[in-house]
């Protein structure tokens, strides 16, 4: 368990655990998803997001942080959520450096991530950037258990089905801390919630275009871009999952919405032992 000393003395446990992962990924194909240049792109370009994005979260419930000493557990908790996020930003940006082999450059793609979420930063106060977290938390939480129960039966290569996996285990560990922080720090009321929907709808937004112009940077980069017999099957796809993942986006506009009103346990044990994963944690410093 993962244990710290609160003012009270107090121990107090971390609800999730902080993996060390050390996936390598040489010799990873060209197409890993489907085996098509318009799946594997499109995921290569939301992955792009994450090094830069994790990394965004972490600052964002760390400008916050001292106001949490009240709460130890909800403090441990953002210890936890740090750890995890920042093994993600790990592991994705190794996977992007293996990529560079393709002449694909998806750390460009970081690159600009980044300087789109620092100028956020800069512009927006604690609060908003508080709530694109919440908000790009939930989108998350929403599409990692799409991949847990179908979408990663299409990634034909064991590591990096293994990595988008561990990374959707652990996000659905801690989908509810950023969140608890905002109610923990503004409350419940209509003045929490109107900001709430506002920034999520600005964030879903911003993800989408984000999402969909790096998967036409990446086509380009391969000339796969007018692959049209690629397109149609990803055409479908998208068309299939979005029926799906639309409803879950939609619940976090509920005044009482909540992280944690659905259960995806049964669903975590299963994809732990399909990838066996280890429980074990590492030590927090953050």
């Amino acid at each position: 368990m993962l244990i710290n000393e609160n003012p009270s003395n107090e121990k107090v446990s971390a609800s999730f655990p902080v993996r060390r992962m050390d996936y390598t990924f040489e010799e990873i194909p060209r197409y890993w998803c489907d085996n098509e240049p318009t799946f594997t792109h499109y995921f290569t370009g939301l992955s792009t997001l994450f090094p830069e994005g994790e990394s965004y979260f972490v600052r964002s419930v760390r400008a916050v942080r001292n106001k949490l000493k009240n709460n130890p557990q909800l403090d441990r908790d953002v210890g936890a959520f740090i750890g995890q996020e920042a093994m993600h930003s790990k592991e994705h940006h190794e996977f992007h450096v293996s990529a560079q082999k393709f002449g694909l450059d998806p750390e460009s793609l970081e690159k600009a991530t980044g300087a789109i979420l620092k100028t956020i930063e800069k512009l927006f106060p604690e609060k908003w950037n508080l709530l694109i977290t919440v908000g790009l938390e939930h989108y998350t939480a929403v599409l990692v258990v799409h991949m847990m129960k179908d979408v990663h039966k299409r990634m034909t290569d064991t590591r990096i089905r293994n990595l988008w996996l561990w990374h959707s285990i652990e996000e659905t560990e801690h989908k509810a801390v950023a969140f608890d922080v905002y109610e923990y720090l503004y409350g419940q009321g209509m003045g929490a919630y109107i900001p709430r929907i506002a920034l999520f709808s600005f964030s879903l937004a911003l993800i989408s275009v984000m999402s969909i112009v790096y998967q036409l940077v990446l086509l380009r980069r391969d000339k796969q871009l007018l692959n049209l017999a690629s397109w149609r099957k990803f055409g479908k796809f998208a068309a299939q999952s979005y029926k799906v993942l639309i409803p879950g986006f939609l619940q976090y506009y509920r005044f009482n919405f909540h992280p944690n009103d659905t259960d995806e346990s049964e669903l975590i044990a299963k994809i732990k032992e399909k990838i066996g994963l280890s429980d074990e944690p590492v030590r927090l410093t953050s």
